[in-house]
């Protein structure tokens, strides 16, 4: 590529941890199929820290942690992971551990639903200053357990040839007020467009642990929480995210199908 960048290589930063979403289909929607969700549950949580009582004050967080999550869609015509009415999210240093969870998830479920997986792993911050450190991060809302901050979204994505192709310092300018070089017309980009949710909105983005551009799969899970009150604020600023005059990055972003649902404590 003319800058010298394989989006496929792991250069750009090391893993420092991983998470794996579990996304479960449910082949009939009946009582039988909940008991035996909740049975599963309670085994491949041994061992993990219940997120659903995450609040971000401990000292020290566990390394280890499990969260349980259900959807709040209708899933009419629903496909992918869309279509799933449960979902568990697993995180821990060894990603070999995660991996025993799905494949334990999949051998008891069997025949009663299907498993959809989406890896990630959380990395330093790319796109950043210290500037963008202090209005961003510095600033953000920081974690409350499930009983404050029920509703979560994840929001699969991935990005378009022509964004790897660019220089890294070209990428680097999206996420900040620049000039559109399509439009020539100075736009807010993404950090300022996403304004609202900095305090409100508990965020958190899971690059793709095996690298990017990769056939068949995300460069990156978006994954957000937040209290009853501020739904409609995220549902504002993914909108806003997706209008080009205000973030021309969105050009480049090609979306997989919105999870939304709720933090419990199982299932």
């Amino acid at each position: 590529m003319a800058n010298g960048f394989s989006p496929s290589g792991n250069h750009l930063g090391a893993n420092l941890s991983f998470t794996k979403f579990l996304f479960i289909v449910p082949r009939a929607d009946d009582d039988a199929v909940g008991t035996r969700l909740r049975g599963i549950g309670a085994l491949i949580a041994r061992g993990f820290f219940n997120d659903f009582d995450a609040d971000g004050t401990r000292e020290t967080q566990p390394h280890e942690t499990i969260q349980f999550l259900v959807s709040e869609n209708d899933h009419l015509d629903e496909t992918g992971i869309a279509a799933a009415r449960y979902a568990v999210q697993v995180c821990g240093k060894y990603r070999p551990r995660l991996q025993e969870v799905e494949a334990e998830l999949r051998r008891r479920l069997g025949e009663a639903g299907e498993v959809l997986a989406i890896d990630g792993a959380e990395r330093t911050p790319r796109y950043t200053s210290a500037e963008l450190y202090d209005y961003a991060y510095r600033r953000a809302l920081p974690r409350t357990s499930g009983r404050q901050s029920r509703h979560v979204f994840v929001l699969p994505v991935s990005k378009s040839q022509d964004w790897w192709t660019k220089p890294a310092l070209e990428r680097h300018a999206y996420f900040y007020p620049h000039v559109d070089s399509n439009t020539a017309c100075e736009v807010n980009g993404h950090a300022r467009t996403a304004e609202p949710g900095i305090g409100t909105i508990y965020r958190r983005l899971f690059h793709n642990p095996d690298g990017y551009a990769r056939p068949g799969e995300y460069d990156f899970i978006t994954y957000f929480e937040c209290a009853d009150e501020h739904v409609a604020t995220f549902d504002r600023i993914h909108w806003a995210l997706r209008d080009t005059t205000k973030n021309p990055e969105w050009r480049y972003v090609k979306e997989g199908p919105l999870w939304r649902g709720r933090r419990v404590l199982r299932w």
